[in-house]
């Protein structure tokens, strides 16, 4: 019996999972993880398992035993190294459904495109998990974060989202159009080292799905706020994770 969640991944602050296997010769010194056959911005599998994993073992003690993270991921991470089984959940790669840009009127917009969409909705269908684009379009519209307006009353007033054509939306996540950040270390006040990191800006959507033969992933994924990637001691990669959809498969 195997418990299938679809889950969408908000940023709550700048996001940077590293692409370590690229090298980098031009502005950007550290780039961030791309799906190889879209381009497209995404957090590899491994990236999201190490982080729930951590974040299973650091805050969720009461919650999750050493025995149920062995169970679930492997490894426990808080245990003995050399103590190794196969866990019984599956991580899928969390790929890029929405991505935020400014605007005149809300302050910013969240856009995505069709075949993002449609890619994702099939994903969902592969895994029984029946999900029609439209559907998953507003999905994300409903966890869109209003914005208040000082005024009397206090006014709120929701980002724009829009559905772009595909090559538009491409062009947006190319490296230029992405932020890079200036980072550096000093070293008795004086600059040590200098380099510059991608990110992906809050607000950013990510969609992603598990497998697993419990239901405690779920419990430990559901409405959770999850540090994903570096740079935690500078408020990077705080996620949110919402659960879209969910099925228990008997024939799994």
């Amino acid at each position: 019996m195997s418990n299938i969640s679809a889950w969408l991944i908000i940023a709550q602050s700048n996001l940077h999972v590293g692409n370590e296997s690229v090298d980098n010769y031009g502005l950007i010194d550290k780039a961030i993880q791309r799906d190889p056959v879209t381009t497209l911005p995404c957090i590899n599998s491994s990236s999201l398992k190490g982080a729930i994993n951590e974040f299973a073992s650091q805050v969720l003690v009461k919650t999750v035993n050493s025995e149920d993270r062995k169970r679930i991921f492997g490894v426990d991470k808080t245990g003995n190294k050399n103590d190794t089984q196969k866990g019984n959940s599956s991580f899928f790669d969390a790929e890029l459904l929405a991505l935020p840009r400014p605007n005149d009127t809300t302050l910013y917009e969240l856009v995505t495109c069709p075949a993002v969409l449609n890619r994702y909705a099939h994903r969902l269908n592969i895994f029984g998990l029946n999900m029609a684009p439209e559907e998953l379009e507003e999905k994300i519209r409903a966890n869109i974060i209003p914005l208040t307006i000082k005024s009397t009353p206090p006014k709120e007033i929701m980002p724009d989202f829009k559905v772009i054509d595909n090559a538009a939306f491409k062009e947006l996540c190319e490296d230029y159009e992405l932020p890079i950040i200036a980072r550096n270390h000093l070293d008795n006040g004086k600059s040590a080292n200098l380099w510059y990191e991608q990110v992906l800006p809050r607000e950013t959507v990510l969609g992603t799905l598990t497998l697993s033969e419990e239901d405690k992933l779920n419990i430990i994924l559901k409405d959770r706020i999850i540090q994903i990637g570096a740079n935690a001691t500078v408020g990077y990669g705080y996620c949110k994770f919402i659960q879209l959809i969910s099925k228990t498969d008997s024939n799994a």
